[in-house]
């Protein structure tokens, strides 16, 4: 049914002229199914213009199911996930991107207290799975084995579950209810999990092997050395230490000044984390800004609230002095050819040492995985190797997360997680996953589909949709310039009062009006150009099902449907 669109007239934006006809009588107008960029870029899979199409309509509802059957952290990822998907929106290149991120949010926040319907599997014959870490790689690794009817034990060294999510980062960013309510939600699925259990402590590396099999998911805790001269002192602490003190309520320093060493996620939070105490912070790093790992909002943020910024200098001493503060002694660097990480590699200049005094320093210059409890033949260079499907040489044991070479993101941590829950199911039914990933894969950036993997008889329609359409395979005549929806926040005066959220969503008439912004690419979202524009009226609509279909008996193959559809879905072929 045509609904809203029953009286409509199609508008164009721009000149029709280069709407041309041919092709006549031998080829015929066929639907086709395309992949947006946002989604190819998501390592989570979503299926970002699905659950826009249904925001925009206000089915919020149908919008969380929506996320939840490729990412069970919705209302985190809405917080505190990097958004590559934004850089990626077609919607970029015509003016600006769409506040996807933002929307997330707004469909979780709006549902918070709805209990969606995630239909497990029943399965009387699931295997026994042990998930060593409750962070956001195991525990995406659990939810997606319970879908699948496993039986699932998760293994979590701290009290809480939640890794990184509960213990990283901090109330401003991402508050610990949301935390909970997504978390409670996955165990609700009926997922064992034994807390302040860990593997090389508390239970055996060997006990994992009497589970049918294992992922293993520990994350990287142990924060790296400077390497340098009074590391150890008692006011040189380590970043992921702070954060920990920090959301335990333990005390903290205030009113002091601090230097934070290092460019990434969690260098940002310490920094905004002191600021709330009353401190005087700067930020030292090797590089410049525009090599900083740390996402780009957290960055701008840090530098709005007040944090000081040095670039191209790097520590190499630390002495204390008389009364207590610390000097600091930094040589400055100069930025010279690119290293493995892509970024210039950052070069010592000779004779250029200063010093700086603090009350306190901070490091967060990366963090290393603890391989102690695991066998030697499982790890390479300081991490678990795995192959291209999270397989570690054991069989049946499946790594992923922050302790394999891979982004080291909540988003991309979700991925690796979904990934492996469907490597594992594949091995325990004895199936190869050579051919099952090719066909479900969203893209090619290296997310999954999890709904194309338990779509039975769909699956070869998601293998048709795999080619993702660019900007230059859409019909922008119909779509009219608008501006991003704009982020609000608080205050910078409020913000340092306390740890609330610092990032106030999006209200109900700004949500709409972003998702509206969407192209929907690659997908119908029956905007019946088709319908309005045919010159023979041979594309017909059922009123009781509300699709579209051809005449073919009667359709002449002008191809004026194909040129007029805005979203690449109408495509031209032989019959």
């Amino acid at each position: 049914m045509i609904k809203d669109s029953q009286f409509a007239i199609p508008i164009s934006y721009g000149s029709t002229e280069v709407i041309d006809t041919g092709k006549w009588g031998f080829q015929k107008p066929h639907p086709q199914f395309l992949t947006a960029p946002c989604q190819e870029a998501c390592p989570a899979g979503n299926s970002i213009p699905q659950f826009l199409y249904l925001a925009q309509k206000g089915e919020y509802g149908k919008a969380l199911l929506t996320i939840l059957k490729e990412n069970p952290f919705p209302g985190i990822c809405g917080r505190v996930c990097f958004h590559p998907c934004e850089a990626s929106c077609n919607r970029g290149e015509y003016d600006e991107s769409v506040s996807i991120n933002a929307l997330e949010r707004y469909i979780f926040d709006t549902t918070i207290d709805q209990e969606p319907n995630l239909n497990p599997v029943q399965n009387g014959n699931g295997k026994r799975v042990a998930v060593v870490g409750a962070g956001p790689a195991g525990l995406s690794c659990a939810y997606f084995l319970r879908l699948l009817g496993h039986k699932v034990t998760v293994f979590e060294a701290y009290r809480e579950a939640g890794g990184i999510m509960a213990y990283g980062i901090p109330e401003y960013r991402l508050p610990k209810d949301i935390v909970k309510k997504e978390i409670a939600r996955i165990m609700a699925l009926g997922i064992d999990i034994k807390t302040s259990s860990k593997v090389g402590r508390d239970i055996t590396f060997d006990a994992l092997n009497e589970y049918d099999a294992a992922f293993l998911s520990m994350g990287a805790g142990i924060s790296s050395s400077l390497g340098i001269e009074g590391e150890t002192f008692e006011k040189v602490m380590h970043g992921l230490d702070f954060l920990m003190r920090v959301n335990s309520g333990s005390s903290i320093p205030e009113g002091k000044d601090v230097i934070v060493i290092g460019g990434g996620n969690t260098a940002m939070d310490v920094a905004r984390s002191s600021l709330r105490n009353g401190c005087r912070v700067t930020i030292a790093y090797r590089r410049g800004r525009p090599e900083m790992p740390a996402i780009k909002d957290e960055i701008d943020d840090a530098e709005e609230e007040g944090v000081q910024f040095e670039f191209l200098i790097q520590p190499v001493r630390i002495n204390m002095l008389p009364d207590e503060r610390l000097a600091v002694t930094f040589r400055r660097m100069k930025l010279g050819e690119p290293d493995a990480s892509g970024r210039s590699r950052a070069i010592p200049v000779e004779g250029t040492d200063f010093i700086m005094e603090t009350d306190y320093l901070f490091t967060a210059a990366g963090e290393n995985v603890d391989l102690v409890s695991l066998p030697k033949d499982l790890t390479k260079n300081g991490l678990i190797y795995v192959d291209t499907f999270l397989r570690t040489k054991n069989a049946k044991m499946f790594a992923g997360g922050d302790v394999i070479d891979q982004p080291r993101t909540i988003v991309t941590a979700i991925g690796a997680g979904k990934k492996a829950a469907i490597s594992i199911d594949l091995y325990l039914k004895g199936v190869s996953p050579e051919n099952m990933f090719s066909g479900i894969r969203v893209g090619d950036k290296g997310s999954l589909s999890f709904e194309a993997y338990t779509s039975g008889g769909k699956f070869e329609m998601f293998r048709a949709a795999q080619k993702v359409v660019t900007l230059d395979k859409l019909n922008t005549l119909y779509f009219e310039h608008s501006e991003r929806v704009k982020k609000r926040k608080l205050n910078r005066e409020t913000a340092l009062q306390n740890f609330q959220e610092v990032n106030l969503g999006l209200l109900a008439e700004e949500a709409i009006a972003s998702a509206s912004r969407c192209f929907t690419c690659g997908t119908c979202n029956y905007c019946y150009n088709c319908y309005f524009f045919c010159p023979e009226g041979v594309i017909l609509l059922d009123p009781i099902k509300g699709t579209k279909y051809v005449d073919y008996d009667h359709c002449k193959g002008c191809g004026t449907c194909a040129k007029s559809c805005p979203r690449s879905v109408v495509v031209m072929k032989e019959l």
